[in-house]
């Protein structure tokens, strides 16, 4: 009997491909998605160019040098936001994935503790795969003719990372009490 209970657990614990597919796309999309902004197209010329065209239509007497300023403001918050989500992408595939292979094992239901929403580990995975990843954009974009790749951008990157697993945190937290709270209060049945 203790060796089925076990066979089972295991059996439980190798994940499924649908599952991995359900819990890793979004990451790989946006991989994908950085990918294309490393290229010619994404140069700062070619986003200048667009910004400007959507600016003078929509301010005709707006000066070059502000929607140059702009365009080095949007690419840099860009860059913040854009390997920010890649962190947290990663984050939610690890604690999904986590989600799927576990919560059948568990004794209790999942997500009742900050341990099943957030994990330093999958922060930590979540920011690695950002560095890498940036890391590796840079040196890609030092071999186009219109780009250059620039360790500043890394730490930018990283920066955004940072700070998005920070918020995730908190959110967790906040999450985690909610759902304590709305555990804790009485139920109230609608008996006729």
């Amino acid at each position: 009997m203790g060796t089925e209970v076990l066979v089972e657990h295991i059996r439980l614990l190798q994940p499924s491909f649908h599952n991995y597919t359900r819990n890793w796309w979004p990451s790989l999309v946006w991989l994908g998605i950085i990918r294309l902004e490393s290229t010619d197209t994404a140069s700062f010329d070619n986003t200048l160019g667009w910004l400007h065209t959507v600016l003078v239509f929509l301010f005709p007497h707006i000066s070059g040098g502000l929607v140059w300023q702009l365009n080095e403001v949007l690419r840099k918050t860009g860059h913040f936001m854009g390997y920010g989500v890649l962190s947290v992408l990663v984050f939610f595939a690890l604690r999904y994935t986590n989600r799927d292979q576990l919560s059948p094992l568990l004794r209790r239901r999942w997500g009742t503790c900050l341990h099943d929403l957030w994990r330093m580990e999958w922060v930590l995975l979540g920011v690695s795969v950002t560095v890498i990843t940036a890391a590796l954009d840079e040196i890609h974009q030092t071999f186009i003719p219109s780009r250059s790749g620039r360790w500043q951008d890394v730490v930018l990157d990283t920066c955004g990372a940072a700070v998005l697993q920070v918020m995730v945190y908190f959110f967790s937290r906040w999450a985690l009490n909610r759902r304590s709270e709305r555990l804790a209060q009485p139920q109230f049945s609608s008996s006729s």
